[in-house]
């Protein structure tokens, strides 16, 4: 099961009340194969709990809104144990979303993780049946795809907020299996 922890420690030693939009600066998303650290970009709130209804344990949004209501979200995901590698991931994803979201710009934006694993970003442009504009970064790590999806529901917030997510790329880093398993 895929958890997203969150590192804030001074909420656990004061065990004070305060807002999510405080207390969860970044968070840890763990899978099967893999764990990722990521961070929310200045001006916005990672937080645990608002979709995990949805199955989405680690989901960020601009501080002063809620998942909600938000005009623009990301979610971070890792990818199905079936796949290790990015490339089949994506052609995979592209074909299931070539009905709704017809054919995207792929590789927009490629970069490096804060600890230099490669990531490429596709955008997904809004149709007449799917109405967000979506960017989605992918990562390729050791025998497991990673994912963060911002996803906008119109194309001004979109084209306002669309680099939160590389933003979010920078603070990536990716846990060693060992190592998250020390941590339990």
């Amino acid at each position: 099961m895929r958890t997203c922890v969150f590192i804030y420690l001074a909420l656990l030693l004061f065990c004070s009340p305060i807002s999510a939009q405080e207390s969860y600066p970044g968070g840890i998303v763990y899978g099967p194969k893999a764990a990722f650290n990521i961070a929310a970009p200045e001006g916005w709130v990672l937080d645990n709990t608002s979709g995990a209804e949805q199955g989405l344990p680690c989901v960020l949004y601009s501080k002063g809104s809620s998942w909600a209501d938000a005009k623009t979200i990301m979610y971070a995901k890792i990818a199905s144990t079936q796949f290790e590698d990015v490339n089949a991931f994506v052609a995979m994803v592209i074909r299931e979303m070539r009905k709704t979201h017809g054919k995207p710009k792929e590789k927009i934006v490629s970069g490096k993780t804060r600890d230099d694993h490669d990531y490429f970003i596709n955008e997904y442009p809004a149709t007449k049946s799917y109405p967000q504009w979506e960017r989605v970064a992918y990562v390729q790590l050791p025998r497991a795809v990673t994912y963060i999806v911002l996803s906008s529901r119109d194309e001004a917030s979109y084209r306002k907020d669309s680099g939160a997510l590389q933003e979010v790329q920078k603070t990536f880093v990716y846990l060693e299996p060992k190592s998250v398993q020390e941590q339990h």
